[in-house]
């Protein structure tokens, strides 16, 4: 069945009131057609790349330190947003203000694109806005501006003792530290989008305005548009979100700049771009139900006289919803109508093409849902009293009033806690049909959802206007017949991977390389090559605990020169932005009040611990005697007490020697260790092996290598410790030790390190996660049993329902319990329908004191 769109182009003379319309029928499934190749190129991209969405629900919107942040993950391909996307494996972490630093990690198994997990906030965490990010491998292969990514400000209510204990590296900054303040630019950003992409000499157009400041706020400025004389040629000014529009008309040979009043009293000047001799300008203009398209074209000097050939491609997440071919000519005007009513809702991209299928301007717009999902959430009463049963129905239902399906997640958390400084009322519904499209940081998306009227439609348009599209390049999709994926460094996990690169110090790749993956616990190995690009990927690691695996890896000639660059996890922002700070908390009275409820809380936590999952209260415990503790046992190692150990610390300038082998000479009695060209041969004298083999096991971390090279290009400076065992001491390592072991261990087992950035010859280390074991929300039930003397710690966050199916019916029902503390708490929820649209519901109760 061949499939067949539309098209309506509009042709109007300049000045003319009217016009002939034409309709014009492209087979997208031709692909000698200039604009059916365009449509080919489009959805093969989708088809390959099948991009896709992460979207965290949060439980609040900002914390406490102390607190725990509950979440609910939803994962889903970016076209249909349908649950259960590619991905099996979902990363979630907590970067710190200065974006330097991953403080918490949690790596979660999807199921059906779904997962729930928390983050236990430290006390000492160190007030300031924090970003909460959730992605996938498959997500790292294009930009980190696909991640889901939110602020969140934690407010450090109950500095720490003044004896309290520094946190270590990799942990977090404790409170009494203070986020050190980001330099202040000298000035805010402002910056013009003229429509489309270009200004064109003589050409009226609309341009866009965004001011912001360095942390990507924006702000409320005023300015005039002045030439080259000083003289003015447009104003305009900016509400509190920063971006604005105006008319301008650029003239030939002339240069711009804007004047700009800014928030401190003072005026800046910003240039604008030049104005091009020659080129296209397309306006966007949503009329009633459909979109308005006007194209404009300024030919260059001397080109020849003639019409010139153009195409309109429309689409919104990769689903073409018009096409459009024509020409145009001297001071024409084509207007093209895109009738709204069967689109998708999301983010409309408009590209216009020249005749050479070169993309010439850009134009994105949004359309609205015309029959959205809502979520009614009725609790049974509007005051309850301290411990007694609250029952909420949930209802879901279409924009016209069926019934239907859907995932959803519920929150019940104080009203009016925590101030919103620079945190965002994103929800499930901005990020799915907004955020998740464009580049860069979107102040505040849920505002242009929550209460739709003329301004907010506006106020969304000019956003559209000045913000970019994240999906891809027309110019890098025209050029070229290959697929994106091949380009694709990280591939989609249906369980844990251990993957990387082979390269030579030149960092060339070594193809076809041999590749031995050792693991202790298992012990077992695996074996595999490299591609034609370096690369590799073990894969099928269960997750059920943390592993620690050894990457040793050859030439296809045996050679040993290469270094393993293991693909990084939990990435630090390429581009951190500057967050804003937090005012000091005591000088809130929101604060204060929220602090006394959640230290209660806390100490109440600490005190009884509902949460039997973090740790146990011993009660009546009696100590008789004491005895000195003995050294932790390293859990790399499974032998028990070395003959002679080298602790490198100890050693004089340890650190200047090339390599292990060159330090231990001499130093451990027994030891035989000559150099062989480039490698060493090393002997224990008084063992002899029946095998005819003098070489002793050599181990890295309690894993074994198959040999002396891969301890060769271990770099001394990352080394604590070399152990070697003899007779007895090795038995445990049966026939493989029989001629001694060599152990070494490197500093804090390094469960992290990557060879790319210590080099060292043939091997790396790495430390695999577990999956995260969710903890479970505490909600006792005082139906079941009496009501205990102990308090009940709820205070901030009342209940959490991180799973709640919704049938076909539309409906479903909870209950939980109030706590012992009073106040106003809103319900919300968050999901995904059946048929992928997303869903957001709010309502509120009360809890009265006692």
């Amino acid at each position: 069945m061949k499939t067949t769109l539309p098209l309506r182009l509009q042709h109007l003379a300049l000045g003319a009131a009217a016009a002939s319309m034409a309709a014009i029928s492209l087979a997208f499934q031709t692909p000698a057609d200039p604009a059916g190749r365009l449509v080919e190129r489009l959805l093969a991209f989708y088809t390959d790349a099948q991009p896709e969405i992460s979207y965290l629900h949060l439980n609040q919107a900002a914390y406490a330190a102390g607190e725990t942040v509950w979440f609910k993950a939803y994962v889903a391909d970016a076209r249909h947003h349908q649950l259960d996307s590619l991905s099996r494996v979902l990363y979630v972490d907590v970067v710190s203000p200065s974006g330097r630093r991953v403080l918490l990690r949690r790596t979660l198994a999807l199921r059906g694109g779904l997962a729930h997990g928390d983050l236990a906030l430290p006390d000492t965490l160190a007030q300031g806005i924090y970003t909460v990010r959730a992605y996938t491998h498959w997500m790292r292969n294009t930009s980190e501006q696909l991640f889901f990514s939110r602020r969140v400000p934690v407010w450090q209510v109950a500095p720490p003792a003044p004896d309290a204990a520094s946190a270590s590296a990799g942990k977090p900054t404790p409170a009494r530290r203070s986020v050190t303040r980001p330099a202040a630019p000298a000035r805010p950003d402002v910056q013009f989008f003229p429509e489309g992409g270009d200004y064109v000499a003589g050409l009226a157009t609309v341009v866009g305005v965004k001011a912001l400041d360095a942390t990507g706020t924006g702000l409320a400025v005023r300015g005039d548009i002045l030439d080259d004389q000083n003289q003015v040629q447009a104003s305009f000014s900016t509400p509190a979100l920063g971006m604005s529009s105006f008319n301008f008309t650029p003239a030939a040979g002339r240069r711009y700049h804007a004047r700009v009043a800014l928030p401190a009293g003072t005026t800046a000047d910003y240039p604008l771009p030049v104005a091009q001799p020659s080129g296209w300008v397309m306006n966007t203009r949503e009329i009633g139900n459909s979109f308005k398209v006007f194209i404009r074209h300024q030919p260059a000097a001397g080109a020849p006289a003639g019409p010139v050939g153009l195409r309109l491609l429309a689409h919104v997440r990769g689903v073409p919803v018009y096409v459009g071919e024509g020409q145009i000519q001297g001071n024409e005007i084509f207007a093209a109508t895109l009738p709204k009513g069967k689109m998708p809702a999301g983010v409309l991209h408009i590209t216009l093409f020249d005749d050479q299928q070169v993309s010439r301007a850009e134009r994105l717009a949004f359309v609205p849902d015309a029959n959205p999902l809502r979520i009614t959430v009725r609790p049974n009463k509007p005051v309850y009293g301290p411990r007694e049963a609250v029952t909420v129905d949930v209802d879901v239902r279409t924009g016209a009033g069926a019934p239907t399906a859907a995932e959803l997640s519920l929150a019940v958390a104080t009203d009016g806690g925590l101030p919103a400084t620079a945190t965002t009322d994103a929800t499930i519904e901005s990020q799915l049909l907004l955020t998740s499209e464009l580049k860069g940081y979107v102040e505040n998306p849920g505002y242009y959802f929550r209460n739709p009227t003329s301004d907010t439609r506006l106020a969304l348009d000019q956003l559209l206007l000045t913000q970019g599209w994240s999906r891809f390049v027309w110019r890098e999709l025209v050029a070229s017949n290959a697929s994106p994926v091949a380009a694709y460094q990280f591939m989609t996990e249906q369980n844990l991977t251990l993957g990387g690169r082979l390269v030579r110090a030149n960092q060339k790749p070594v193809p076809n390389g041999n590749v031995t993956l050792f693991q202790q616990a298992e012990k077992s190995i695996s074996a595999g090559q490299s591609n034609a690009d370096g690369q590799f990927l073990f894969t099928g690691f269960p997750g059920q605990d943390s592993a620690r695996v050894l990457v040793q890896a050859r030439t296809e000639k045996g050679g040993s020169n290469v270094l393993i660059q293991l693909n990084e996890l939990w990435p630090l922002p390429a581009k951190p932005l500057p967050l804003p700070l937090l005012a000091p908390a005591a000088a809130q009275p929101e604060v204060a009040a929220y602090a006394q409820r959640s230290r209660r809380q806390q100490v109440l936590e600490q005190q009884y611990r509902p949460d039997s999952s973090r740790s146990i209260m011993l009660r009546n415990v009696t100590v008789k005697g004491s005895r000195p503790t003995p050294p932790p046992r390293d859990p790399r190692s499974i032998h028990g007490t070395a003959d002679n150990v080298l602790t490198l610390r100890d050693i004089p300038l340890a650190d200047t020697y090339s390599d292990i082998f060159q330090l231990m000479q001499g130093r451990v009695a027994g030891v035989q260790i000559t150099r062989t060209g480039f490698s060493y041969n090393v002997q224990i004298r008084g063992i002899s092996s029946f095998s005819g083999s003098s070489q002793p096991l050599f181990l890295l971390d309690g894993m074994p290598l198959s040999d002396i090279d891969g301890l060769v290009g271990i770099p001394p400076t990352i080394v604590e410790r070399i152990e070697v065992l003899k007779g007895a001491s090795a038995a445990i390592y049966g026939s493989r030790g029989g001629n001694g072991v060599i152990a070494v261990f490197t500093k804090r087992g390094n469960p992290d390190y990557n060879y790319s950035k210590e080099p060292a010859a043939g091997v790396a280390v790495r430390q695999l996660p577990a999956y995260h074991r969710a903890r479970e929300f505490y909600a006792p039930r005082y139906e079941k049993a009496p009501a205990a003397n102990r308090p009940d710690p709820r205070a901030t966050t009342l209940y959490w329902l991180p799973r709640l199916a919704v049938p076909a019916s539309g409906t479903a029902r909870f209950t939980f319990y109030t706590a012992d503390q009073g106040g106003t708490f809103r319900v919300s929820a968050e999901g995904i329908g059946a048929t992928g649209q997303p869903a957001v519901g709010s309502s509120s109760l009360s809890v009265s004191d006692r």
